[in-house]
């Protein structure tokens, strides 16, 4: 059951109408059926086991810590839950990498038999629950979130339904009150959830749909896996990624918002960022600020780095000192972003030491890019400023998205030395004319409406970006305006609904 199917959503339409008149002592236990529903309608039966064993264990170390006040007691129960969710995880979702890593580094160095593949099925949204329910326990252990007095609290806020396919992913401040509020109809609610999902829908079905047919056929043609189509295969995948994933998560949203539940934004016009520290703080908001709190912050704060650090500054000065923890503690941060994202060193590569390498050179020439503004006479609010470093903020994304489509390391380098091929005639076109059959999004009328959809989105991601709500200033217009916006969006996904459906990038995480 996709999050974008028509089963999903005859789900949804039911249980609003029985939620919204039911006691609200019993409304919670509506949004766990639909998220068992929902879970077994995506998963092996089997893996609810796994999400079992977290659920209980989290949930009865909560506890203890609440009972508890040994502080010794307490990090020792921290601890072993951790290694056993964290363990679930790692056996989960990269043993197959450490079987390969260790296959090849064993077949090159020491000539010895490779390992087989194991083929464990991982648990539907496991690193996004994992990530929730791991926030949680540490912040019940620090003092800061209260424990569940019920472990199928603990079941629903692990699995409710919109975050199944790509998050957000929450904290217990985010939704763990929320979940067990009561909740009534509110027509400004309902509206506006409506609205969103509608759009998320806009996005999903008439732009990433029809921009994954671009990319799958220039992804699997020798004649454009080199030189410049490389590159504008990658330029495609961009477009197909970001309304992918941001559209699923605005029916995510909508859904939630019909609900009466408000879950946290993961976007913010990510296009229009200046850096990549700015893009990151606009991109996947949830997964960078759970990294930042839980895993950079920690590391930064260790014993070991707080040692290097007093080394440091006392050996290269006060600047220098502070900086290389720091960069340390990044380096952690960025394989960690890496590793989530999948038990693969294309992501370990392209989704973290590059970006790492990116941000810590950017800050070491800072003062020298500083240097050629002002002799350039660059004026930062300048729109042309702004718009290059758009553009190159989005190129160097780009660079990281190639490794993100590829199918392995060596794939990804392939293509990478591959896309600096030189052309110098125009027959690119007539290869990626013979790659992509259009027919599958619609001829030209469908490559163009996908073409005006996606300005359509920049438009408003920039308007946003300016600190414009579309949403409300849409609403304050006339209602013939109004409605006739509502009913593009609403025709665009009809007219959409022949495209082969592609399943969420982000579901397979």
């Amino acid at each position: 059951m996709e999050i974008t199917s028509f089963f999903f959503f005859v789900m949804v339409g039911v249980s609003l109408l029985i939620y919204w008149y039911m006691p609200a002592r019993h409304q919670w236990k509506l949004l766990l059926a639909d998220s068992l529903i929902f879970y077994f309608a995506n998963a092996t039966w089997y893996t609810f086991g796994y999400v079992a064993v977290s659920v209980v264990s989290v949930y009865g170390a909560t506890r203890y810590f609440a009972r508890q006040n040994d502080a010794k007691s307490k990090k020792r129960v921290l601890v072993l839950t951790i290694l056993l969710n964290a363990g679930i995880l790692a056996v989960l979702k990269y043993t197959n990498f450490a079987i390969h890593t260790f296959n090849f580094l064993g077949g090159r160095i020491l000539h010895i038999q490779g390992i087989s593949d194991v083929s464990w099925l991982a648990p539907l949204a496991i690193s996004f629950y994992m990530l929730q329910l791991l926030s949680y326990l540490l912040d019940c252990y620090w003092g800061v979130a209260e424990p569940f007095d019920n472990v199928l609290h603990a079941a629903l806020y692990t699995i409710y339904f919109p975050l199944m396919t790509s998050g957000p992913i929450c904290r217990f401040d985010d939704l763990g009150r929320q979940l067990f509020e009561e909740h009534r109809f509110d027509y400004d609610r309902v509206r506006a959830g409506l609205i969103r999902i509608a759009w998320g829908l806009f996005k999903k079905l008439a732009i990433s749909n029809r921009a994954a047919v671009i990319v799958d056929g220039m992804w699997a043609a020798p004649e454009t896996s080199r030189g410049i189509c490389v590159w504008i295969a990658v330029a495609v995948f961009v477009v197909q990624l970001y309304t992918d994933f941001s559209g699923v998560m605005d029916i995510a949203l909508g859904v939630s918002s019909c609900f009466g539940i408000t879950l946290p934004e993961n976007f913010r016009s990510p296009f229009f960022s200046r850096s990549v520290q700015e893009f990151w703080r606009r991109w996947h908001i949830t997964l960078g600020t759970w990294l930042r709190d839980y895993i950079m912050n920690p590391v930064l704060r260790s014993k070991p780095l707080q040692k290097l650090g007093a080394v440091c500054r006392k050996k290269y000065g006060r600047k220098t000192g502070k900086r290389i923890p720091t960069y340390l503690a990044m380096l952690v941060l960025w394989l960690a972003t890496g590793l989530w994202h999948e038990g693969s060193w294309r992501f370990i590569v392209g989704m973290g030491c590059w970006f790492w390498l990116v941000i810590v050179s950017g800050q070491l020439l800072e003062p020298v890019f500083d240097q050629m503004k002002s002799g350039l006479h660059i004026q930062e609010e300048s729109w042309w400023w702004h718009a290059f470093q758009s553009l190159r903020t989005i190129g160097l994304w780009m660079v990281s998205l190639l490794f993100f489509r590829s199918e392995s390391l060596p794939d990804s380098l392939t293509r990478l030395a591959a896309s600096f091929h030189v052309q110098l005639n125009l027959g690119f076109l007539h290869d990626i004319l013979v790659a992509v059959d259009f027919g599958d999004l619609g001829g030209i009328g469908g490559f163009s409406l996908m073409l005006l959809c996606f300005v359509v989105v920049l438009v408003k991601d920039y308007l946003e970006y300016r600190g414009i709500n579309v949403q409300e200033k849409l609403a304050a217009m006339k209602w013939p305006y109004r409605w006739a916006a509502y009913y593009a969006i609403v025709l665009v996904v009809f007219f959409s609904l022949n495209i082969a459906g592609q399943e969420s990038l982000y579901a397979q995480f």
